[in-house]
């Protein structure tokens, strides 16, 4: 058994602060949480220990829109989704170490070519290969003539059915279904919805069938009205939610937004994009930013957040969130609790609480005041493994 001690610890899913305060790890599980006095006059105060110093020791944080072969901090990085596998599989093994590194310790992939994802996974958890704990997809099911750049194209109800049903052959986790373009639009404008109300629905029996969810690429339009009627599970993005859709959302969708702001509001990936793609953010950032404020301050909808393969920048999505107007500690727990409750992971990761996982990761400040220190990561602990110390 080892103690792990830090100035302060983020206990349990409200992650409530501990001042000076110790976690105890035995065989990758968390046994306790305490305080220094309590350790000290506890039968575990001979045990191993490991001293922090004045950090933060929290729940490692859970990626939850992750693409392996995706890497969005590379020029022209959804065109090389046309790459080959051997490609795809070292982008991967590069951003999955990043990830790890930056303090995710668990990935929510929601759609890569190959089977490259459930792949890894496995290698992952066989010590084969360094990354997060990874839920997978398999391969993401767009339309023929729709959007998704890491997809494949399906027409027809009884396409998407197969492909459901292959993945979950394969094992996955999620599947993952592209209802909509990616790009944002601005009040008003029109949104192509590419997917029949039928060819949601079947997917969403299909997994429903064997009690696995549905996460939906969709920025709003007609195709989130459909994600709400079929009971999708997780909507994607919502760059362009209209206020009525954020109340329907509230009073008749009992799953989850997942929120990817960085997409549209971080300066910082333009130039990985196409100038034209580019400028049409900037058009419509402010509108979008107001969209996605909408279901942060919504006290009736569920939300988590992710990246979209941003690798090893989970961080700016927190501070995304706050400026859209979350408190720090809700920011956290889309990072954490909330997005292992979405996740379906809550019983084995996501907070500091005993008999979980012991994924931790330690940050050089208090991210319950201000959550960029988010990018000062300083310790990770996945399972019990320390990777960064």
């Amino acid at each position: 058994m080892e103690g792990i001690f830090a100035q302060k610890v983020l206990a349990g899913p409200q992650l409530e602060p501990m001042e000076d305060a110790c976690v105890l790890v035995e065989d990758g599980t968390i046994q306790a949480i305490m305080t220094r006095e309590e350790f000290q006059t506890s039968p575990c105060q001979g045990c191993e220990t490991r001293e922090l110093g004045n950090v933060t020791l929290m729940p490692g944080m859970i990626e939850c829109h992750n693409h392996l072969a995706l890497d969005a901090r590379l020029p022209g990085h959804l065109e090389m989704m046309e790459e080959s596998e051997c490609v795809h599989t070292v982008l991967a093994l590069k951003g999955l170490k990043d990830d790890l590194m930056s303090g995710v310790t668990t990935a929510r992939c929601l759609g890569d070519r190959n089977y490259i994802d459930v792949e890894l996974k496995r290698l992952i958890r066989e010590g084969k290969v360094t990354g997060p704990n990874l839920l997978v997809c398999g391969i993401g099911m767009k339309a023929r003539h729709g959007h998704g750049y890491v997809g494949m194209p399906h027409s027809g109800v009884e396409e998407f059915r197969r492909t459901a049903r292959q993945n979950m052959f394969r094992g996955v986790d999620v599947l993952k279904i592209f209802v909509t373009p990616g790009a944002p639009v601005g009040p008003g404008e029109f949104i192509p919805c590419f997917l029949s109300y039928d060819e949601i629905r079947t997917v969403v029996e299909e997994a429903h069938a064997m009690n696995l969810p549905v996460a939906a690429h969709c920025i709003g339009g007609k195709g989130l009205d459909y994600c709400v009627q079929a009971g999708v599970d997780v909507i994607e993005h919502v760059y362009s939610i209209t206020p009525e859709q954020v109340e329907l959302v509230a009073r008749e969708h009992k799953g989850w937004i997942d929120l990817t702001s960085g997409i549209v509001l971080d300066p910082d990936r333009e130039p990985y994009i196409s100038p034209s793609s580019a400028a049409n953010l900037r058009r419509v950032r402010d509108y979008s930013r107001s969209c996605m404020a909408q279901v942060v301050q919504n006290r009736d909808i569920r939300w988590a957040l992710g990246t979209d393969a941003n690798h090893g920048l989970l961080y700016r999505e927190a501070e995304f969130a706050c400026q859209m107007g979350a408190a720090p500690r809700e920011a956290l727990m889309g990072l954490t609790s909330n997005a292992a409750k979405m996740c379906r992971i809550d019983q084995k990761t996501g907070s500091i609480q005993t008999g979980l996982q012991a994924d931790l990761i330690a940050v050089e400040g208090d991210p319950l005041e201000d959550v960029s220190v988010l990018q000062r990561v300083s310790f990770v602990m996945k399972g019990g493994a320390v990777y960064q110390s």
